[in-house]
């Protein structure tokens, strides 16, 4: 030990530091030991030695009791209340910024006292959060079941603040409204004297100790996929509301994420799929590939039973069925939208015509169309105006037979199509601006569709469950 390390010690004891600060003031993180932290605290409790007995000038209170115990059982009781099966957690300090002018302040005192160090540079010590944290987590981990990592997916966050922080901060013109990250930038390339010029040789004595002011959480998002298929021609794929108001009663975004929900204990969700299908289309075959986000879950542990249970829950509503439910990873959804354009989907249309069959085999000799389509009327009050090329890559119609006398002809076309080729405006044209369109290739201005359904979309995500 320095020859003068035990005069800085009780100096700083006088000056209004509380045990573990003074210990801490005089660490070297890379040398940190807890027990000498606890021992310190332990000093602090028993036999305290500050100015008076004003808080701590370094923490303002944060170490000493009953401050000290009252937010660790705090964070306790929050997990504990919170319901998350993570097995680790980490811990994250939201403190008044001037807690990071007060270290600094102390830090240049101490490096101007110490023999063996230059006193032009702060001394490097341990920080509170650094300090706390290594304190607490022996009684949180004991009380909880859940390890400490820094690496953990859920973070408990503290919140702190002190009645004074801005005046404090206020001293100091040149960091005023900057946030805690570029204070302790600016610190490190501000000039001591000019430092210590406006703040003064050492931190003021509180005249209020420390607040806390309450827990909060947040686990990282999961994320859940699947394949849908929709069975109703009455139903949208994510809620329909139009100037706040609500066009229908349900969607399949809602009927696949209330079950997940119950099951997952999310604060929120976000839904996204392999394209859509429009309101009045019908999703068969395998089904279109989903995912759910899941932002701040409670439950993250999913069994091959409980994503059947979640199945079975969602599966109760006869318009929509998942299957194939199952955890994936944030780059495993890259695959969902990835070559989005170049995926090949297979559609069924049910068409007329007015009078006679149009004759099917002009149809049937194509090999491949390439369209020319203008972003379609029905969507152009949400959609940029512009062509787009697409490729249908094959086509077939046949006749369909129909009950009754009618003045019209029926006939089926199934083909396949890169992904973002509209239908509809494949089968009439879209008053031209779609070309060319089964009006033009059949030679019959009277066809149109009458229902339309997705057969399959040829991307192998997720992998199928064997069930």
């Amino acid at each position: 030990m320095e020859q003068n390390i035990e005069e800085i010690h009780q100096n700083l004891l006088k000056f209004g530091c509380c045990h573990v600060c003074t210990t801490r003031h005089l660490t070297k993180p890379s040398s940190v030991d807890v027990n000498k932290l606890i021992a310190a605290s332990s000093l602090d409790h028993e036999n305290p030695k500050r100015h008076k007995s004003n808080p701590c000038i370094a923490c303002l209170g944060l170490f000493q009791n009953p401050q000290k115990d009252q937010i660790i059982n705090e964070i306790i009781s929050y997990l504990k209340l919170a319901n998350y099966d993570s097995d680790t957690f980490n811990i994250a300090f939201n403190l008044p910024m001037c807690t990071i002018l007060r270290g600094h302040s102390i830090s240049l005192y101490v490096s101007k006292t110490r023999i063996s160090f230059n006193p032009l540079a702060p001394t490097a010590f341990v920080c509170v959060k650094d300090a706390w944290k290594l304190m607490a987590e022996d009684a949180i981990v004991k009380a909880t079941g859940k390890r400490f990592d820094v690496h953990s997916p859920l973070l408990i966050t503290a919140t702190f603040s002190y009645e004074n922080d801005k005046q404090e901060c206020d001293q100091l013109n040149t960091i005023i409204r900057l946030s805690n990250k570029n204070l302790q930038e600016i610190l490190t390339q501000m000039d001591n004297k000019d430092f210590v010029s406006q703040y003064g040789d050492l931190p003021s004595i509180p005249s209020s100790t420390i607040i806390f002011k309450g827990v909060s959480s947040r686990h990282e998002s999961v994320h859940i996929a699947g394949r849908y298929n929709k069975w109703s021609r009455t139903l949208s794929q994510t809620p329909w509301i139009v100037d706040q108001e609500r066009r229908l009663e349900s969607s399949v975004e809602e009927i696949i994420s209330e079950p997940i929900k119950k099951h997952t204990l999310v604060d929120s969700f976000r839904f996204s799929s392999s394209g859509r299908e429009d309101i009045d289309v019908r999703m068969l075959g395998k089904g279109r590939p989903f995912a759910l986000e899941l932002v701040n879950p409670k439950k993250t542990k999913f069994s091959f039973e409980t994503f059947r249970e979640i199945e079975n829950d969602i599966n109760k509503n006869s318009l929509v069925r998942v299957k194939h439910l199952q955890s994936v990873t944030k780059d495993d959804l890259k695959q969902l939208k990835s070559g989005e354009e170049f995926k090949i989907k297979f559609y069924r249309a049910l068409c007329y015509a007015k009078g006679e069959l149009p004759d099917l085999d002009k149809l049937n000799k194509y090999t491949s169309v390439d369209l020319v389509q203008n972003t379609p009327i029905r969507v152009l009050h949400r959609r940029a105006n512009m062509a787009r090329n697409r490729t249908i890559h094959s086509i077939n119609g046949s006749a369909v037979k129909v009950d009754g006398n009618s003045d019209c002809s029926f006939f089926n076309v199934v083909l396949s199509t890169q992904a973002g080729t509209y239908i509809k405006e494949f089968v009439h044209g879209d008053l031209g601006r779609t070309t060319p369109s089964l009006r033009t290739i059949l030679e019959n201005d009277t066809i149109d569709i009458l229902a339309l359904d997705v057969l399959s979309i040829e991307i192998d995500w997720p992998m199928s469950v064997k069930y």
